[in-house]
């Protein structure tokens, strides 16, 4: 069974919301039908699990229970009716499964609505937040199964194959200081992101300005061995990505400079305006500081202020709201 994360967020909305009726005394009260007004009267309800782990291709199976005033429940499952608000979850009777396609980060709502003979209107919403594990996302060899996904995690564990080539690469419609064609280039939802990111910066009188987007396999094996030659194998384990373990290759990683550091990729743009506003505001855009200060042993490379990688704005809020990284994130997940 997969560790997977299931927050289920119970919002009870409209329990027993009847008709209203005075009564002796001109105060509001709540006309119950017979079998709820004999004792023990219902005072709430219930979905359970609250707190489980779900995952792509799991089931979860739901139970509702009627909450009396005796501390005793009752089981109502059976009159109710589970729909998502998606195809992405599929119910029969109380069980839903997850499609194979999620996301990490993710979430799915469950609406559970009452359909027995009392004259209630009893409706439950859950919130599935979707979790892939890691170990499921690479195969025998290290090299990762699910490439083309944005939660993807690529690290000197985890590599892309030699021949991964994102299919859906763009253009950057953004201000950039290279020439290289091939490294002005995101995958479509990350360049769209990217786009809106500049031009909210722009509004507060920040320009910002891509220097280094996607790199193909070919291209990183270059740079690397550039490096071995010139500084050794030690300083180049240090300071790039061997081929195959490049974010860059995935299309969804952006280096970003600015003016105040000359274009260039120096630490100290995440003490610049530029780089403060970058750190406080990525998430909103789907994006994360990929290499933060102080993570070096975590996630294996130095600290790079400049280095974004989209993951969705879902997955990139919780990484940025919880301040970690995401490898953190996942650990996390697969403890619970």
């Amino acid at each position: 069974m997969k560790k997977i994360l299931l927050i289920i967020i119970l919002i009870l909305a409209s329990v027993l919301s009847l008709t209203a009726c005075k009564d002796e005394e001109g105060e509001g009260g709540i006309d119950l039908p017979d079998i709820i007004d004999k004792d023990p009267k219902i005072t709430g309800v219930e979905i359970i699990p609250e707190n489980s782990l779900v995952g792509s291709g799991e089931e979860v199976e739901f139970k509702v229970e009627a909450i009396m005033d005796d501390d005793t429940k009752m089981d109502i499952t059976s009159d109710m009716k589970f729909r998502g608000d998606t195809d992405k979850v599929k119910f029969e009777e109380n069980k839903a499964k997850v499609g194979e396609d999620t996301i990490t980060g993710q979430e799915l709502i469950v609406i559970a609505e009452y359909i027995g003979d009392l004259e209630v209107n009893i409706d439950l919403y859950a919130t599935l937040e979707l979790f892939n594990s890691l170990e499921d996302t690479i195969n025998k060899n290290g090299v990762i199964n699910n490439p083309d996904d944005y939660d993807l995690v690529v690290n000197k564990q985890r590599n892309l194959s030699s021949e991964y080539v994102p299919k859906d690469l763009v253009k950057l419609e953004v201000e950039t200081c290279l020439p290289n064609p091939e490294i002005n280039q995101l995958r479509k939802d990350a360049s769209d992101a990217i786009t809106e990111m500049f031009e909210f910066a722009k509004e507060e009188d920040l320009r910002l300005v891509a220097r280094s987007g996607y790199r193909s396999y070919a291209t990183q094996d270059s740079l690397y061995h550039g490096i071995v030659n010139k500084y050794g194998q030690d300083y180049a384990d240090k300071y790039s990505a061997y081929p195959g373990q490049s974010e860059h290759q995935t299309g969804l990683a952006l280096d970003i400079t600015a003016a105040s550091v000359n274009y260039q990729l120096e630490d100290v743009f995440g003490e610049t305006e530029e780089g403060i506003w970058t750190k406080e505001n990525a998430h909103r855009f789907g994006f994360i500081i990929r290499y933060p200060e102080g993570k070096e042993d975590i996630t294996g490379y130095l600290y790079e202020p400049w280095h974004l990688r989209y993951v969705g704005e879902k997955l990139a809020k919780r990484i940025y709201e919880e301040d970690i990284t995401l490898e953190e994130y996942f650990v996390s997940r697969e403890e619970q």
